[in-house]
């Protein structure tokens, strides 16, 4: 009996010692954006702080920003909504008593957005969540513009999610003499008919509207962008030996023309193939399209891009040291690995007309929140 409770300690060591290397969630570092992804610049992150700490000094808004790198880092959450209710409940984001804290996390090799609520928020607001994430962060995020959706999400969340403690704003004395109307005019000609039809709104709208102006321009510049890259990639390709056209060859008979370094392209999906075939000569054309928002690179001792990082915070910044991160790299095609230490900027102080208050429950603490929670309150997006 003994030797059994010893074999089935020692087979239940690795599993427990496995299941403590990762955490629930991150431990936060500041109060306001915490980029544990490290996918903003210095400046950007600076615009970003500015935002939330003018939002708490000007309108007692609290409100904090996180980016991770993948849910797959942490303990397993079913969701990206449990994941980022764990968190906040964890951090205790927001005011204990009103329960109005706001949370915008970013998993960026997930593709995934959430916007957590505080407890204290009426359901209603979950839909004005959902239409900021919609209108303003994944647009950016699929052109590219990582640290202008967040910071456009930052000041929309501000700006559009209220809370039932929000103070009105205040309206002017009634003025106390009587108002002398002015006599009213008499038109020379009629007014012309208002445009009442779905068309003849939308042609309102853009008529004479520079605002307008830019969102055609906008809209026509992705729709050539995208539209340009399907053309290269569909076009009929000439064979450069025989000059008659070739064939383009379906997913399941593509494969057996490419070699084992280009196949796990395709599974990890950083790069998808387009294979030409000649039927006259039997020449094969092979032409490689890298994904957008991909997390590999390019190994450099394979060229092929398969080559992922792991970032693992090895000391969290002050606001009097510098951190440590480290990156660990792997190739899932040569097996090359190559690992690296890269420092982690100070976390800058921001002083308040009150003196050092920077928490979100008012005290004098830079790093503490101040014991709110969520009831899984917000909206989650993906792009």
């Amino acid at each position: 009996m003994v030797r059994f409770l010893i074999v089935l300690v020692f087979a239940l060591v690795p599993g427990v010692c496995s299941a403590q290397e990762k955490l629930p969630y991150p431990q936060h570092y500041t109060v306001l954006t915490n980029d544990f992804a490290d996918i903003l610049s210095p400046e950007a992150e600076a615009q970003i702080n500015a935002v939330l700490q003018a939002a708490r000094d000007q309108m007692g808004r609290e409100m904090t920003v996180v980016t991770i790198r993948s849910r797959e880092d942490y303990l397993p959450s079913a969701n990206i909504g449990s994941f980022a209710k764990d968190l906040f409940n964890g951090w205790g984001i927001g005011n204990a008593a009103r329960n109005d804290g706001l949370l915008l996390l970013v998993a960026i090799d997930d593709r995934e957005i959430r916007i957590a609520l505080g407890a204290g928020y009426p359901a209603r607001q979950d839909g004005i969540a959902a239409r900021i994430i919609q209108s303003e962060i994944i647009p950016a995020f699929r052109e590219g513009r990582v640290a202008d959706g967040i910071l456009a999400g930052t000041r929309a969340t501000l700006s559009q999610i209220q809370h039932p403690d929000d103070k009105p704003a205040t309206t002017a004395a009634p003025q106390t003499q009587p108002v002398i109307r002015p006599a009213p005019q008499i038109l020379e000609q009629a007014p012309e008919p208002r445009r009442t039809g779905l068309f003849d709104r939308i042609l309102t709208f853009f008529d004479g509207n520079p605002i307008g102006s830019l969102i055609i321009a906008a809209v026509t510049a992705v729709a050539g962008f995208f539209g340009f890259r399907g053309v290269q990639r569909y076009r009929p390709r000439k064979c450069p030996q025989c000059g008659k056209l070739m064939l383009r060859l379906g997913e399941a008979q593509e494969d057996q023309y490419l070699d084992h370094g280009q196949l796990i392209e395709e599974r990890i999906k950083s790069k998808d193939y387009g294979v030409w075939f000649c039927p006259d000569d039997e020449h094969v054309t092979v032409i490689g399209y890298p994904k957008m928002f991909s997390k590999h690179a390019a190994c450099p001792e394979c060229s092929y891009h398969t080559y992922e990082t792991t970032r693992t915070v090895l000391s969290h910044p002050s606001t009097i040291s510098m951190g440590i991160a480290q990156l660990d790299h792997a190739c899932r095609n040569c097996g090359h690995t190559a690992t690296e230490k890269k420092s982690i900027p100070r976390v800058t102080q921001n002083n308040t007309s009150s003196g050092s208050s920077s928490s979100f429950s008012g005290s004098s603490s830079s790093s503490s929140f101040g014991g709110g929670s969520s009831s899984g309150g917000g909206s989650s997006g993906s792009w």
